[in-house]
């Protein structure tokens, strides 16, 4: 235990003596009379077991950061912030916007507090903490495939002259 209050001292600058609710953040209380203060909607997202390893590390951020923002290109997603930093992401995270068209990809709004990114077309929002994180797509791979075959039968179209089948490039 007394090496994770060297690493609570060496992290937080003191000794965590307890943690209340406010309305809607978390206090963490420090043994130099400081608080912490977390919004509710950070700590919810630790909803999941964890597993808390020597590697595992949290990510706080004093001031919250926003997207200016988002280009995405074949193989990549780019997410240029206010405060001049770029995220990119491979494009392979995102099924729905691997299979999406030029135009479906460029059809995105900043929402939130700009910091979620939305595709109306796509049913796609990816949050910039997903992005932080590092994470993929959290959608299940049913869902990706129920999705994709909704969007094949869409966008089937029949060709007069050779009676094929072929998908729209553009919709």
């Amino acid at each position: 235990m007394a090496g994770n209050a060297t690493l609570a001292e060496l992290y937080l600058g003191a000794q965590p003596i307890g943690v209340t609710l406010d309305e809607d953040r978390l206090l963490l209380h420090l043994s130099d009379s400081r608080s912490i203060v977390l919004p509710l909607e950070v700590v919810s997202q630790l909803d999941t077991p964890v597993i808390w390893t020597d590697e595992s590390r949290v990510l706080l951020f004093s001031r919250a950061p926003r997207i200016q923002s988002v280009q995405v290109t074949d193989d990549a997603l780019a997410v240029q912030l206010v405060d001049g930093r770029m995220l990119f992401s491979p494009l392979r995270w995102f099924p729905r916007l691997l299979y999406a068209s030029h135009s479906e990809r460029n059809h995105l709004e900043i929402l939130g507090d700009d910091d979620v990114i939305h595709w109306p077309t796509l049913d796609e929002d990816i949050e910039l903490t997903r992005l932080f994180a590092g994470g993929e797509s959290v959608e299940s791979e049913e869902s990706i495939e129920a999705w994709f075959i909704e969007r094949k039968s869409e966008a089937l179209v029949l060709n007069e002259s050779s009676d094929d089948y072929r998908i729209e490039e553009e919709r």
